[in-house]
């Protein structure tokens, strides 16, 4: 004798629950189509409203580096596409070096443009400011270099008969440094992801349609789990759930692709080779939880094609865990500011309580009420009311407490407050829906026996629209996330060993400068400007080595502020202060129109092995002059 599910699956005796059934398969198909096509459309919008200001993934030469001779082009890659208005300045030693009108490369992230004169030696600036598609000014920022070697020239020495000869070239031994960059083989600098190419149209899309299919797949599993297990026999169901395993791991094969374009500054289509995702790997733990994404979406085929193993006992930690856990990957988002694992943790909860919410009212629309039927469908609707609650209740209080540790009061004053702001309102929309919706349920099932195709057409609709409204917030969340939080701060947190304040005499410039070391070798800056807010141009920072036969004399870093902020230069990239001995450390800029220096002073740098310098006085050898006894005469009488 058949189960009543078994039952009820076979349809009613006139075939009407049958033919709604078999409806059903090409509806769902129809609204996943229409689906791919909004966030398509929405794609194309999306990244271009953002207005996140550009910025370098790379660049030849790379920011720190220090060449034996000086590049003959200037070539940088950006995270987002760039608009037909671009400008690159490129000064040496406060000389200013002439290049050719900058060009955008095919894929519209590339700028480049070739330097028309030869550069000396010295600390080079290059400085750029772009604009976006629609023309408006999108960023600006200064990428510096050092050249340790003056251009070779041809030498021509006129020989006695008149003749020419060409003497062979001449030069220098460089200083040796672990910052080196050569052309056409840079390294690719990986970036953490979840401060780099939000504002992208790949990464926007693959991040929306991967995390709405995982959240539907994992949600509608926790609804068969909780309120539904006839479930599992519908055929419908079945292909409801592999279909959105199929687009999940498509979806999120293609976030996979853009993550690694976008934090390492290759093109899309590199981002597919797997041996390319390794990249992820330092791209921070946002960059890594792509990886373990696409990793449990692809475990999670285990239960999406046998939906039974999330009922059986005996499987059901597992068949609820891997799509839990790829849930829980889209939640690590934001991984640095202060409180950062709380951050994170609390991200994973507002993820599972979101998957639960939205991925339980999609299978209701899609499945359970996509026609009339037994008792097991008004239990699942009645279910779903109670479970969706919790994940309701859950979702706005982390949700909150996000906003408190991201944006705090600033909401009006950036474009990740206001975009907050506009999710708020939908959210809130969405919420009013989903309290009316179940307070209709409890009216008219609370003592229901079948699900009536009027009742059914009915709530169809209205998780369908709570589950439209749902989509947008996905897409809000993903815009979001191409935009900076106005309490995370992205600067590296440093640890540094030396800080100083100079000193400016009748100027307002405060200026702290901190060094990472005090050991002769490549040491990390950090300017602190804390004053005035604006008016500065032309900020440096001098530092002359002490008297040595290297023939190193000083060192000029441009600082890229014109106000109050901080400019970090990494150890890694830092400034080769490799002569020991006592360092002039000053600090030049233009404000208000005035040339200001600081007084100068002193950074000792001690030796490479962490002894300090000791001078050794050395004084002449002294002459002993040996002066005969002098005889006194005796008194007289």
């Amino acid at each position: 004798m058949n189960s009543p599910f078994v039952e009820q699956r076979t349809g009613r005796p006139d075939g009407t629950a049958e033919r709604c059934r078999q409806r059903a398969p090409r509806r769902a198909l129809l609204g996943l189509v229409i689906g791919l096509l909004t966030a398509l459309g929405l794609s194309a919008v999306a990244p271009g409203i953002a207005h996140a200001e550009n910025s370098v993934v790379n660049s030849s030469p790379a920011t720190g580096a220090s060449r034996d001779v000086a590049p003959e082009e200037v070539v940088i890659t950006f995270t987002e596409e760039l608009g037909d208005v671009n400008t690159i300045d490129l000064s040496c030693e406060a000389e200013q070096i002439p290049l050719s009108e900058p060009e955008v490369g095919d894929d519209g992230l590339l700028l480049t443009a070739q330097i028309l004169e030869p550069v000396g030696r010295g600390t080079c600036a290059i400085r750029w400011q772009v604009t976006n598609t629609d023309g408006e000014a999108n960023g600006e920022g200064t990428i510096t270099f050092s050249v340790t070697n003056d251009p070779v020239a041809e030498i021509v020495d006129e020989s006695d008969d008149g003749t020419e000869t060409d003497t062979p070239d001449t030069t220098v031994a460089p200083i040796a440094t672990p910052a080196t960059d050569t052309d056409g083989d840079d390294e690719i600098v990986v970036t953490d992801f979840s401060t780099s190419g939000g504002g992208q149209g790949p990464v926007w899309l693959g991040r929306l349609l991967s995390t709405l299919s995982i959240a539907a797949l994992f949600g509608g599993l926790v609804l068969i789990t909780t309120a539904w297990p006839e479930g599992v026999e519908y055929l419908v169901t079945v292909k409801f759930l592999r279909g959105v395993w199929v687009v999940a791991l498509i979806s999120t094969l293609l976030f996979t692709a853009a993550a690694t374009a976008a934090s390492t500054g290759r093109g899309l289509g590199s981002g597919f080779s797997p041996t390319a995702w390794i990249d992820l790997l330092d791209a921070g733990w946002a960059g890594r939880a792509v990886i373990l994404r696409l990793v449990f979406v692809i475990g999670s085929a285990w239960v999406a094609f046998r939906p039974d193993r999330a009922i059986d006992p005996t499987t059901q930690i597992a068949g609820l865990g891997i799509p839990a856990l790829a849930v829980a990957m889209t939640g690590v988002t934001r991984t640095l500011g202060d409180l950062a694992a709380i951050g994170v943790l609390v991200g994973i909860v507002h993820a599972l309580a979101m998957a639960v919410w939205l991925g339980g009212v999609i299978l209701l629309a899609r499945v359970v009420l996509s026609g009339p039927g037994e008792e097991d469908l008004v239990h699942a609707v009645r279910g779903f009311g109670r479970v969706s609650i919790v994940a309701i209740i859950v979702t706005v209080v982390s949700g909150v407490i996000q906003l408190i540790r991201l944006d705090g009061g600033a909401l009006f004053d950036s474009g990740h407050g206001r975009v907050l702001l506009l999710k708020s309102i939908v959210v809130a929309v969405m919420i009013f829906l989903a309290i009316t919706a179940r307070q209709f349920v409890a009216q008219r099932l609370a003592r229901a026996h079948e699900m009536s195709v009027p009742l059914a057409d009915r709530l169809r609709r209205a998780f369908g629209a709570e589950a439209g409204i749902g989509v947008v917030i996905l897409a809000l969340s993903s815009w979001m996330l191409a935009l900076s939080p106005p309490n995370i701060d992205t600067t590296p947190r440093i640890p540094y060993k030396v800080t100083t304040s100079p000193t400016f005499e009748g100027s307002d410039l405060d200026v702290r400068l901190s060094f990472t070391d005090d050991v002769a070798g490549l040491v990390g800056i950090e300017v602190d400007v804390r004053g005035p807010a604006e008016g500065i141009s032309n900020l440096s920072l001098v530092l002359t080595a002490p008297p040595n036969d290297r023939n190193i004399g000083t060192i000029t870093q441009a600082i890229p502020l014109t106000g109050t902020g901080r400019a970090v230069r990494l150890e890694a990239q830092g400034l080769p202060l490799d002569i020991p001995g006592a360092w002039e450390v000053r600090v030049d800029a233009i404000v208000g129109g005035a040339q200001v220096s600081s007084i100068p002073q002193t950074l000792n740098i001690n030796n490479a092995d962490g002894t300090q310098v000791t001078t050794v006085v050395t004084f002449p050898e002294a002459n002993i002059v040996t002066v005969p006894e002098s005889t006194v005469a005796p008194a007289d009488g």
